[in-house]
């Protein structure tokens, strides 16, 4: 089933937007298409045609949801489409461009909620083009599609707790100003398969049903969201206790806190070797003072050059943190700084 976003005939099927969900494997997927092909991709069907069969983790239904806070669904997919019902032939060519250039760019994500939403709103342009009172079906068409793009100014349809991760339920009305239309409340349930073991459920009027569908479905089985430590994206788990969402960002983890280890193993050997000089120099000290007639001045110097040692060592220590010196520099001046105790006191001796 293909779809060009140009002048064509028009689609006269009903086409759904259907989902099932997959606890079992933690997947979702989502077809859209005529029933009938539907059902037989359902099916196991593969030649059936249909626009769209996606398989993806479980959430990134409600994670990846289209938001549109500015509004352009409708400044550039439906008003040019709105202008030209409304226009003489010279200037809908223009309009169609402007309109269809932006519903690609939307389809072309390979979104099936994006993708949904363009092929609705194109073919319902289509199809209002036909009636010989334009005016009147352009009202229904902006009726009908309105009913998309008002879902994707509104916010996030993924609300959770923070501290649990549980799902929040999912009012329509307080997303809708006024009753509630039979319509955004209808959702189609399907069994596909004899043994009744999938579950489907199709929406075309509007995205609601599915959400309210979906965020029940999701506490029913006591999953929560969480948010990847790594990459910052929001996925669905069984547990609080998954921090990661997928593997490659297991992989990254990996790998950084192998960087973080081996890290933590350079600098623990540098500063094991500071560590053991320092008590090199305490040692000699302490010999120097329990050393009977050990000149007082000297034994002041090397008071004071063990104050210098350590001063410059800490300098050189933060600079190995702050990478802009190796651990190499450090502990090749480390052994240098031997001599110099060692010098002071044979020199008293």
């Amino acid at each position: 089933m293909e779809m060009e976003f140009v002048r064509h005939e028009p689609c006269y099927d009903r086409i759904l937007f259907v989902l099932t969900l997959d606890r079992k494997k933690m997947k979702e997927r989502i077809l859209i298409g005529e029933e009938l092909q539907v059902r037989f991709r359902l099916q196991g069907d593969m030649d059936a045609d249909v626009l769209c069969d996606t398989t993806r983790p479980l959430g990134t239904f409600l994670a990846e949801f289209e938001h549109d806070p500015d509004g352009e669904w409708n400044r550039f997919g439906l008003a040019p489409l709105r202008d030209a019902l409304h226009s003489n032939r010279w200037k809908q060519p223009a309009l169609e461009q402007a309109a269809g250039e932006f519903l690609k760019t939307k389809f072309d994500t390979g979104d099936p909620l994006r993708m949904y939403a363009a092929f609705r709103i194109w073919n319902g342009y289509l199809l209002a083009r036909e009636p010989a009172k334009r005016a009147e079906a352009c009202d229904r068409f902006m009726d009908k599609m309105s009913h998309f793009t008002m879902t994707f100014q509104q916010r996030s349809p993924l609300q959770f707790d923070s501290d649990t991760g549980r799902p929040q339920p999912f009012h329509i009305s307080s997303r809708i100003f006024g009753s509630v239309p039979a319509a955004e409340t209808r959702l189609d349930l399907w069994y596909p398969d004899n043994r009744r073991t999938t579950e489907c459920v199709a929406a075309y009027t509007t995205f609601y049903p599915l959400i309210t569908y979906y965020l029940n479905r999701l506490n029913d089985w006591g999953l929560c969201f969480r948010k990847c430590k790594v990459c910052g994206h929001i996925f669905l788990a069984k547990s609080q206790r998954y921090e990661l969402c997928s593997d490659k960002c297991r992989k990254k983890q990996a790998l950084q806190n192998k960087r973080e280890f081996d890290e933590r193993a350079r600098e623990n050997n540098y500063d094991l070797l500071y560590k053991n000089e320092c008590q090199n120099w305490r040692n000699k000290i302490n010999k120097a003072k329990r050393t009977a007639g050990f000149p007082a001045d000297r034994l002041e110097e090397m008071l004071t050059a063990f104050e210098a040692f350590k001063k410059e060592a800490l300098q050189r220590k933060r600079a190995v943190k702050e990478r802009t010196a190796s651990p190499k520099e450090f502990t090749d001046w480390l052994y240098q700084q031997s001599s110099i105790i060692v010098e002071l006191a044979e020199k008293s001796s």
